[in-house]
C-alpha cells in the first residue's frame, strides 16, 4: 500500500512539473508576441512633424528654394532628431533621410519630398501597406502553380 501511495505522489508531481512547464511556456511565447509587435509612431508627433514640413515645404515652393532651403535645413535637424530619437519612428528613419536627401537638393527643393517621406513613414508604420499584401499573395499564387 505505501508503494501505492508514493507512486500514485510521484505521478501527481510529474503532472503538476509538466502543467507549470506548460504555463511557463505561454507566458514565454506571449511576451515574445508583445515584443514583437512593432512601435508605432505617435499621432501627436506626427501632426506637430507634418505642420512642420507642410510650412516648411510651402516656403520652399514660395522661394524657389533659396530662403526656403536655409529653413527646411532647420525643419530637417528637428524632424531627424525627433524621429530618431522616438521609438516608433527609428525603423522608419531610412525613409525620412531619403526625404531630407531629396529637400536638400535646390532645384528638387520646390516638391514636397518631407511631407510625402513623413506621412508614407507614418502609415508604414501603423499599417501595412495593401500594395505588399497584394504582391506577396501573387508571388504564393505563382510558387504554388
Amino acid at each position: 500500500m505505501p508503494e501505492n501511495q508514493e507512486q500514485n505522489y510521484q505521478e501527481q508531481l510529474e503532472s503538476d512539473r509538466a502543467l507549470s512547464q506548460i504555463e511557463t511556456e505561454k507566458e514565454e511565447e506571449q511576451k515574445e508576441n508583445q515584443s514583437e509587435t512593432p512601435a508605432k509612431m505617435d499621432t501627436m508627433m506626427f501632426a506637430i512633424l507634418l505642420l512642420l514640413c507642410v510650412i516648411a515645404d510651402f516656403i520652399d515652393m514660395l522661394t524657389v528654394g533659396t530662403i526656403g532651403w536655409l529653413i527646411g535645413f532647420f525643419v530637417d535637424g528637428i524632424l531627424l532628431l525627433a524621429i530618431g530619437l522616438s521609438k516608433g519612428g527609428r525603423k522608419q528613419f531610412k525613409r525620412m533621410v531619403i526625404g531630407v536627401i531629396g529637400d536638400s537638393i535646390p532645384i528638387l527643393a520646390i516638391l514636397p519630398f518631407r511631407s510625402f517621406f513623413l506621412v508614407w513613414s507614418f502609415v508604414k508604420s501603423r499599417y501595412e501597406l495593401p500594395i505588399q499584401l497584394g504582391l506577396s499573395g501573387y508571388k504564393q499564387t505563382k510558387l504554388g502553380e
